[in-house]
């Protein structure tokens, strides 16, 4: 693989996604994200509704920023009135050095305790996309909910790179309710179709 270099990764979502302003200030996205929901919304809601969706987007998007990782993140958001269903992260991984044969088994081995792991392929317009489902046992005690972590992997040899596109669920219902959206969040994932392959110019920044 080649040096590790950014992906240039963009993703065509519908109505359920928010996409996350991870470097801006959190309060003026919230705010200007959540008066864009309520102009498109039926009955015209007053600023009480408004100002419960800011209140909610600022906190989801406190958690989608808190691991410093992700360089896009989206907020599954059906009805922003309501709870945020999940936090997608896409997070790159450096590759470089690694040839793709390689690379997977590695991914596999940091990602997923489950021997074998539950892995689907889905044809994306970045390529082929590796799903990964994992159970856990989420809190504590002895009779503990089982929730379910996605991983949606991308291999990217031609920018020596890896993405994961990865979220949780603490409880399965829910995990099958929204894996359908999930997988639509990740056919939607492409590459800026003016994007050559990496130069020296772009290795250096």
């Amino acid at each position: 693989m080649t040096e590790f270099v950014m992906p240039p990764l963009v993703v065509d979502h519908d109505e359920n996604w928010l996409a996350v302003d991870l470097w801006g200030d959190l309060g003026n996205w919230a705010r200007r994200a959540a008066r864009d929901a309520v102009s498109r919304m039926p009955g015209h809601p007053g600023r009480r509704t408004e100002k419960h969706m800011v209140s909610v987007l600022e906190a989801a998007g406190a958690i989608a920023r808190k691991p410093q990782d992700a360089a896009l993140a989206y907020l599954l958001a059906p009805d922003v009135n309501d709870k945020i269903k999940a936090v997608v992260r896409f997070c790159p991984m450096d590759l470089a050095g690694w040839g793709e044969g390689e690379a997977w088994p590695e991914l596999v081995r940091a990602l997923c305790t489950d021997d074998p792991p539950d892995v689907t392929e889905i044809a994306t317009g970045a390529g082929l996309c590796r799903r990964i489902r994992q159970r856990y046992a989420a809190g504590e005690g002895p009779e503990r909910p089982v929730g379910q972590y996605f991983h949606y992997v991308w291999i990217l040899p031609r920018w020596g790179a890896a993405v994961v596109m990865t979220t949780a669920f603490d409880e399965l219902l829910e995990a099958g309710r929204w894996q359908a959206a999930l997988d639509k969040l990740a056919t939607g994932v492409g590459l800026e179709t003016e994007a050559g392959p990496p130069t020296e110019e772009t290795r250096s920044h």
